[in-house]
């Protein structure tokens, strides 16, 4: 038996497994170990030792199993040196194309390695928190995590790439791994009670898992089959989980009570008077981040009615429908049809902006699309307006407009241009939210769009002027 005396790692390992590939020396005959002072390879005198002779030709390394060797040799796994070696050695003496046979142990064995070792390095990508310290007056971020195996080096390229605009330093208990914004160097690890960090970005990590856990779907096992506790203390946010887990039944019983919560509009009121009880309205909770309300504005008689999704943030600002990019678009459009704005009384069907954080950290509020049940809390409202106004015609912009007031999801490419008979109106007809035209993906996609709008508009129009009784023609009118 040959005891293999190299340095633990892919470098020494290859210049070892050289020599003993060179000589033939099969895999059973090689003790890999850490330990110095081995045998000679050729002084040893063991009587059993075999050695075989290469097949014809020059034998080459397939680039994949450099590949499997990189990835392999950060294995926690004591023999991973022996399996590499044994692979190897079939590859040069049994068949080229070993790698190919995923029902072979050795292959099978390596192809599950590199599968937990993959995870590996997701899950340090996906769970390292950067906390922000100073070092000389400068700014620079730390972090500690403990992988299942000795995988830094195969995991910091990816945050050098990701933050190459900082310096940063991440610390295992094997090694550790730092970013200077020209290279990644390596030093030695660290035992977490040694790493002393705090941030104030921590409460930002808590508050957004706080967010986005849902007690209506605790599964403790699936949670830390994803998430294994053994991340936990690096993560400021899984604090939290206790506390969360704890009070999901609460929490699902308050969710039950609200879900068909709706507004209560009062009766008989004008629209002055709604738009001064909708300014205390608490259906939903949309309205805890927004700014202002956003009712409905117009003249009581008017013909047309426009109902559009949510407002934007513009017009959370102003507290007025349509005054943003999306109201110049719809501008635009009503010009182009020939109707004057002040004669339309144009709202929304949800009264509130309902908006998320920008990922880049920029102060812009990004849009989010309202939930079924922020629309069922709303529609009273609505309602009341169109109870009110009682309108000839509805033009719905866009598909939470269209399921408001159709009572279902519609397809507005496929369904624009249609009037639909509802109990709500005599009429109603379906097109694109100016917003969707202006977040078109194409040049020709927007124009396209667009000519549909002031299409639809037109045909609005003219749907007016050939029935000036409000009931319109059961021929022409579809059931939504």
């Amino acid at each position: 038996m040959i005891a293999a005396d190299f340095k633990p790692d892919l470098e020494g390992w290859r210049q070892e497994a050289r020599k003993f590939l060179e000589a033939g020396i099969e895999p059973s005959k090689i003790l890999w170990s850490k330990e110095s002072g081995s045998l000679s390879l050729f002084g040893s005198t063991d009587p059993d030792m075999k050695v075989l002779s290469a097949p014809g030709g020059r034998f080459q390394v397939p680039a994949e199993f450099l590949e499997w060797a990189q990835l392999i040799s950060s294995a926690a796994d004591a023999d991973r040196w022996d399996l590499l070696y044994r692979i190897l050695f079939r590859l040069k003496y049994e068949r080229k194309d070993l790698l190919k046979f995923s029902v072979d142990p050795d292959i099978a064995r390596a192809e599950l390695l590199m599968k937990t070792l993959r995870r590996d390095i997701h899950k340090m990508h996906a769970f390292v928190r950067f906390k922000k310290t100073d070092v000389d007056g400068r700014e620079h971020y730390v972090a500690w995590h403990k992988p299942e195996h000795p995988i830094l080096k195969l995991g910091a390229p990816f945050f050098a790439r990701r933050f190459g605009d900082r310096t940063w330093s991440i610390f295992t208990p094997d090694e550790s791994a730092h970013w200077d914004l020209g290279e990644i160097k390596y030093g030695p690890g660290m035992p977490q009670h040694e790493f002393q960090a705090e941030d104030a970005f921590d409460g930002v990590w808590q508050t957004y898992y706080a967010s986005i856990f849902n007690p209506a779907r605790v599964k403790i096992k699936a949670m830390k089959a994803e998430m294994s506790p053994q991340y936990w203390s690096s993560m400021p946010e899984t604090a939290l989980i206790p506390e969360l887990v704890r009070n999901a039944p609460a929490r699902l019983q308050e969710m039950a009570k609200n879900q068909n919560r709706q507004a209560e509009p009062p009766a008989g009121a004008s629209l002055t008077e709604l738009r001064a009880a909708a300014q205390s309205c608490s259906a939903c909770p949309i309205v805890h981040r927004a700014q202002n309300l956003v009712f409905g504005e117009g003249p009581e008689s008017a013909r047309l009615m426009i109902v559009g999704e949510q407002p934007g943030d513009r017009e959370d600002q102003e507290g007025r429908p349509f005054v943003g990019p999306a109201g110049e678009v719809l501008d635009e459009c009503l010009r182009a049809a020939g109707i004057d704005r002040a004669d339309v009384y144009v709202t929304s069907a949800v009264k509130h902006f309902k908006w998320r954080e920008s990922e880049t950290g920029s102060k812009i509020r990004i849009h989010q699309k309202a939930s079924g049940s922020e629309m069922h809390a709303c529609k009273p409202w609505l309602e009341a307006e169109i109870a009110r106004v009682k309108p000839a015609l509805i033009v719905a912009l866009g598909a939470t407009a269209g399921t408001a007031l159709l009572g279902r999801l519609p397809k507005v490419k496929e369904e624009r241009g249609r009037l639909f008979e509802s109990a709500l109106a005599p009429a109603i007809l379906l097109s694109w939210h100016p917003a969707a035209i202006l977040r078109s993906f194409s040049e020709d996609e927007r124009r396209e769009r667009l000519e549909d709008l002031k299409m639809d508009l037109a045909q609005a129009q003219n749907f007016l002027s050939q029935n000036e009784n409000p009931k319109a023609p059961d021929s022409c009118l579809p059931q939504s």
